[in-house]
């Protein structure tokens, strides 16, 4: 009999591991299917984790870091037409949020399945899958599941006023890191990311439209004037990431017909 000790991490595509700043982050659920049993794997954030640094150079196992970078960079806007990208890393520290689960197998090697499902505000979860290969020559094993998407959010009154007469739209990475431009930490810059809109009237006729980026004032909030806000029923967002094709949706209904 082997003991298999796993740490498993959730990365978003191009961005950070999911932590302190993703969408429910103690709602997500790992678990681990091997031998046709199923053990759910603890992935829970607690005070001081965090969601990994991005940094240009490649981690070679530096303590006291867990481990390499992860194999999946992050890649940066640096001009915007055309755009050149600038290639960082994703290190898991210390203190950086990742499942853990101990399981034993006899046989010489053994497949499992990992899964996670992964809340969104649509309220329909992401489900993922990954197989893993355990080795008895091997005890100690680290996984890096890489979470797509784009996580889009309507911002609350506090930041965007329901009086004004403007569609505004949160668009961030899926471990919640915020898009702004020029600054010392815009790995997510919004030269990357095109945001678009169909909107629904409540007379029965719709239309599309483009958001821009507001400003680094407010991170990540991207808005488009309307003629008048008390006319819109519904609202189908869409955003998406030129460097890594994410993509993220998000149906909004402002008001009933």
């Amino acid at each position: 009999m082997t003991t298999a000790r796993i740490s498993v991490y959730l990365q978003a595509l191009g961005g950070k591991f999911l932590g302190p700043n993703a969408y429910n982050t103690n709602d997500i659920k790992l678990t681990l299917t091997l031998g046709g049993e199923t053990t759910s794997i603890n992935y829970k954030y607690v005070d001081g984790m965090n969601d990994g640094e991005v940094d240009a150079t490649f981690s070679y196992d530096n303590p006291p870091n867990n481990g390499l970078s992860s194999f999946l960079p992050v890649l940066t806007p640096i001009t915007s037409v055309p755009i050149t990208l600038a290639v960082n890393y994703l290190t898991p520290i210390q203190k950086t949020i990742f499942g853990y689960v101990e399981v034993n197998f006899s046989e010489a090697q053994q497949l499992g399945t990992l899964s996670a499902s992964i809340p969104r505000p649509s309220g329909e979860d992401l489900i993922l899958t990954e197989s893993i290969a355990l080795d008895q020559m091997q005890s100690d094993y680290r996984a890096i599941m890489i979470v797509p998407g784009l996580l889009l959010e309507k911002p609350p009154s506090s930041v965007a006023p329901p009086t004004a007469n403007y569609l505004y739209l949160w668009v961030k990475m899926m471990c919640g890191c915020p898009i702004t431009t020029g600054l010392g930490n815009s790995f997510w810059s919004s030269l990357d990311f095109d945001v678009s809109a169909e909107v629904f009237l409540k007379n029965g006729s719709s239309y599309k439209t483009s958001l821009s980026f507001t400003s680094n004032a407010t991170p990540s909030l991207y808005q488009v004037p309307v003629a008048a806000i008390a006319d819109v029923h519904m609202v189908n967002f869409t955003a998406k990431q030129k460097s890594t094709a994410n993509i993220g949706y998000l149906s909004v209904i402002y008001s009933l017909c």
